[in-house]
């Protein structure tokens, strides 16, 4: 019986055993196969989400969908995720994710409805944002409702819920860039994560940051250089339906080694936002604050010794409404502190700062003040002494400082460790004072602004490993006056090169409260600038032995990476300009003088005369960034007696404009004026280049020209190979990215010829040339064809033969490339044609039966030309109405185009405006803004006009030549 019992044990054992392992088996079965059945369609609703919500073209490389490393949750992923702008941002990348990964909750994906996202990672995201001058920016991909209720995008519902416990940045690096402020930020490896139950009313939400370095500028002004900050902050959120808090609780935010921390609350409630936020800096220290500091931080910072005491404070209390701003008070102050390293012979002694900002709350901004009532240190009987103090900033800014300085520069190194192979020498003084109201100015009531003083700096020299040759200036003095800013002088040495320089600077004050522009006047003058030796080839354009793929990566990064060097705003200068010689690229140019003018976003050149290349060269011109993305040059020249192989080894574009050059010797005067679109490296966009200009030669001589080679074989003419022409004259123009030559004459040895066609700046040929070529150059066997052709006429009853004519007219066609051209001629065919004058003879047999039938011929002719001339009106006509329309289409889309570029300007403005609310200082800023965009809209739409309205007169120009040379 127990035998029975323990069978049936067994058995039942063997069977929970069985359906457990078959369970197991089903369920690694299932891990396995779910993501499987699941994987596509989660892919195609991610990038259905992805397209119906944005105005941009989302890319993703390889999908995957696994549930075996994250189960219960089924993890997404999304490998190289890019996000690629439209329209004004074609092509520029917003976002390049290496790696995109979700958590999903298992049931939502087996049910399809409501997938509940729970986490999300973004592994090495790279983001770029640009604003743009008008107020465009490439984040703002977001489609409208109005514009998805137009395509019958559903807009109600999303298969995707967020449920968010955890999110997380893992090696990120993201470039702010806004051209309107204009602000820039740049992070550097930043990891961030936070976490928290965020569908809760109440969360207890945790975050951590870091990154290698944090860079920020705005108007200009570097607040913080690759700054290395830490910050972990843990906040309470609490969500009703009269308010959303934000209280602070344990958070710590490190700056280098400066560590602060914020305790308090944000409450945003109905029509405003209530706050208490007070800055708690107790840990700090003075060298801490020197850690923001980069010539303290990057140099022996670790062994460097700072004593002083050091105290923070500030808060923001109170209300903030569409009015409103809260109170503000912060302040530092460093007391008798000290710098010491300690293999320096001396301390900086005497620190003291006191600074700090005041607002005591409320509407009027004007109530707030900016005190720096104390900038003080000594070092080795060096003093530094300065402050400042403003006050009324919105209506009637009235401004008070000073900025005495006595410091002999040789001392520096005794405090401050320099690097291996830098010096200083000489003295730096000043006595700077200004006291007074931005009004007094505007009324040009000077005598009641104080602005005097003056900075010198006398025999400095300074030495360094990272410049190519050391700077002397012997003395450099400025001298302030309310009406000026007056360089007096400066002289100064760089290596062989030398400076000196004049000048005055008016409407300073107004410049720097935005209320005017910066104008200026300056003399320059040099004996000698050798550009070669104060800036020489970078190590990596003349290392030898990269391999092809390390220059293509080195050049794409590059394209990619360099921004157009741009002119500033509301700065107008005039220098005027002499250099007695310059040394650039090996190449000698003497006795430069000229104009260069800076104004409205524009740098002018301006009768810029020179000598080189054993010539005279004058240049004209105008490089213009008003459009900052793609700058425009308008350029002109006017050049006499250079040496054209000097020319061609010397500029790049002569080699694409005339490729001719690099095999010509002697030479040549041209008159030049082009204008086009340019890259960040200056050179010419091609298809927007425009332009003509003609040139002379007294004498040239060319060899090794790959088409002239070629059309001496063709022709068995080898003497056309090497050519010297004499009284060269040639016109040529661009037109549709090519350099097009016009018709012109020369003589190749005893050969006439006249030589028409185009180069396209990928050294594409198409040229005509039309030879007249004397009996004795034609080769002999080719000579014995028409000899033949002669006799066989002969033979020809009642014929009248003649000989060949002295000059065989014929007709060559080269095409292809200039390395590789291809030459095709009709000399064998002309020459039988004109083979003892068979036709000549044929009209002399038949001239009685000619004459007889003269009369009745004539009147078909006359007939048949008239109808021929009806015929070519008719074709004239119907060219010029084709044109007509074609030109006014163009018109029309300009027109579109400049109307579109209004509409996004008025939205660009109005969106700044509306974005500012009533916030006074916002709203002021984002009116000046609008007014910006606005005034830039229509500057952009009225030059788009005048751009298509020019080329429609081009286009119709053409047509008339076009017309006008039908029938000829």
């Amino acid at each position: 019986m127990s035998s029975k019992k323990e069978k049936k044990k067994k058995s039942v054992f063997k069977k929970i055993l069985k359906i457990t392992g078959i369970t197991f088996v089903l369920l690694l079965v299932a891990l396995f196969l779910i993501p499987i059945f699941f994987k596509d369609q989660l892919k195609e609703i991610a990038l259905a989400e992805a397209n119906k919500m944005l105005k941009a073209d989302v890319a993703v490389g390889d999908f995957d969908l696994t549930i075996i490393s994250s189960f219960p949750k089924m993890k997404l992923t999304f490998e190289d995720v890019s996000v690629t702008g439209r329209d004004d941002f074609e092509g520029i990348q917003l976002v390049d994710i290496s790696s995109f990964e979700a958590k999903l909750d298992f049931w939502s994906v087996i049910n399809m409805e409501d997938i509940s996202v729970r986490s999300v990672s973004l592994i090495e995201p790279y983001v770029h944002v640009k604003v743009l001058e008008n107020g465009l920016a490439n984040y703002d991909i977001m489609k409208s409702s109005e514009e998805m209720a137009e395509e019958g995008t559903d807009t109600t519902s999303t298969p995707f819920k967020f449920s968010l416990e955890y999110y997380e940045i893992k090696e990120g690096n993201i470039i702010y860039d806004d051209r309107l402020s204009p602000m820039y930020a740049e992070l550097v490896n930043l990891n961030h994560s936070g976490s928290g139950d965020m569908t809760a009313d109440v969360i207890d939400f945790e975050t951590d940051t870091k990154m290698d370095e944090l860079t920020f500028k705005m108007d200009g002004l570097s607040y913080l250089s690759k700054v290395k900050t830490a910050l972990d902050m843990d906040i309470l959120m609490e969500f009703t339906e009269k308010s959303s808090k934000f209280t602070l609780k344990e958070n710590e935010l490190s700056l280098n080694a400066l560590t602060l921390a914020f305790d308090g609350f944000y409450e945003m409630l109905e029509g405003y936002d209530d706050m208490d936020i007070q800055l708690a800096a107790s840990n700090t220290s003075f060298k801490d604050l020197l850690s923001l500091v980069p010539a303290f931080y990057h140099t022996g910072y670790e062994s460097m010794v700072a004593k002083g005491s050091l105290s923070l404070n500030g808060f923001v209390k109170g209300q903030m409404d569409a009015e409103k701003l809260p109170a503000w008070d912060f302040g530092a102050k460093v007391n008798g502190a000290s710098i010491a390293y300690p293999d320096m012979p001396a301390n900086i002694n005497n620190v003291n700062i006191i600074a700090g900002s005041k607002f005591p709350g409320g509407a009027n901004l004007d109530a707030m003040t900016i005190d720096v009532d104390q900038l003080k240190a000594s070092f080795v009987g060096n003093t530094i002494d300065a402050n400042f103090y403003l006050k009324n900033p919105m209506t009637d800014p009235y401004m008070k400082s000073k900025v005495h300085m006595d410091v002999d520069l040789a001392t520096i190194g005794q405090v401050y460790p320099l690097a291996e192979g830098e010096t200083y020498n000489g003295k730096l003084t000043s006595d700077l004072s200004i006291d007074g109201r931005m009004s007094t100015l505007e009324k040009e009531e000077y005598d009641q602004f104080n602005a005097e003083g003056s900075l010198r700096l006398q025999d400095m020299h300074y030495a360094s490993e990272d410049l190519p040759a050391a700077v002397d200036i012997k003395n450099l003095l400025f001298e302030f006056s309310p009406q000026q800013l007056k360089l007096a002088e400066l002289k100064a040495n760089m290596g062989k090169s030398d400076f000196s320089m004049d000048g005055e600077v008016k409407n300073y004050m107004a410049y720097i409260f935005d209320e005017g522009d910066l104008q200026g006047v300056f003399n320059y003058h040099s004996n000698l600038l050798d550009v070669d030796e104060i800036m020489p080839p970078t190590e990596s354009s003349t290392e030898s032995g990269s391999t092809s793929e390390e220059v293509e990566t080195t050049e794409n990064t590059t394209v990619e990476e360099t921004e157009p060097l741009l002119i500033p705003e509301k700065i107008d200068f005039v220098l005027n300009t002499s250099i007695d010689k310059i040394i650039y690229d090996g190449m000698d140019i003497n006795d430069l003088s000229g104009n260069v003018i800076i104004k409205n976003q524009e740098a002018i050149l301006e009768g810029l005369n020179m000598n080189t290349l054993g010539g005279s060269v004058t240049l004209d011109g105008k490089y213009n960034t008003q459009n900052k993305a793609v700058p425009k040059m308008d350029f002109s020249y006017s050049i006499k007696s250079l040496n054209i192989q000097s020319l061609a080894e010397n500029f790049v574009t002569i080699e694409k404009l005339a490729p001719v050059a690099k095999y010509a010797k002697g030479t040549i005067s041209s008159d030049f004026k082009m204008t086009t679109s340019l890259k960040p490296s200056f050179e010419p966009i091609y298809n927007t280049l425009a332009g003509d200009g003609t040139l002379f030669s007294n004498q040239v001589v060319i060899e090794g020209f790959e088409p002239l080679k070629k059309l001496g074989d063709a022709l068995e003419i080898q003497k056309l190979k090497k050519q010297t022409f004499d009284n060269l004259r040639a016109s040529f123009e661009f037109e549709e990215g090519k350099v097009k030559v016009k018709p012109f004459d020369i003589k190749m040895g005893k050969i006439k010829t006249n030589v028409s066609g185009t180069t396209s700046f990928e050294q594409d040929i198409d040229y005509t040339l039309q030879m007249n070529i004397p009996k004795e150059e034609i080769p002999g066997e080719i000579l014995k064809i028409a000899e033949k052709a002669i006799a066989k006429a002969k033979n020809i009853p009642g014929f009248n033969m003649k000989e060949l004519p002295a000059n065989i007219p014929i007709t060559a066609l080269l095409t292809n490339t200039i390395t590789d051209p291809k030459v095709k001629t009709n000399l064998k065919e002309k020459l039988l044609e004109l083979g003892g004058d068979i036709k000549g003879g044929v009209e002399d047999f038949v001239d009685d039966k000619i004459e007889e039938a003269k009369d009745s011929v004539k009147a078909v002719v006359d007939e048949k030309v008239d109808e021929a001339k009806k015929e070519l009106e008719k074709k004239k006509q119907e060219l010029l109405d084709a044109a007509q329309k074609e030109a006014d289409k163009i018109k029309a889309e300009g027109k579109k185009l400049a109307d579109k570029t209004r509409a996004q300007a008025e939205k660009s403005a109005q969106k700044t405006i509306d974005d500012a609310g009533n916030n006074p200082l916002r709203k002021k800023a984002a009116e000046v803004a609008a007014k910006k965009i606005r005034e830039k809209g229509e500057e952009s739409a009225q030059e788009i006009e005048r751009e298509a309205n020019q080329r429609a007169n081009n286009y119709m120009d053409k047509a008339r030549e076009r017309a006008d040379n039908l029938g000829k």
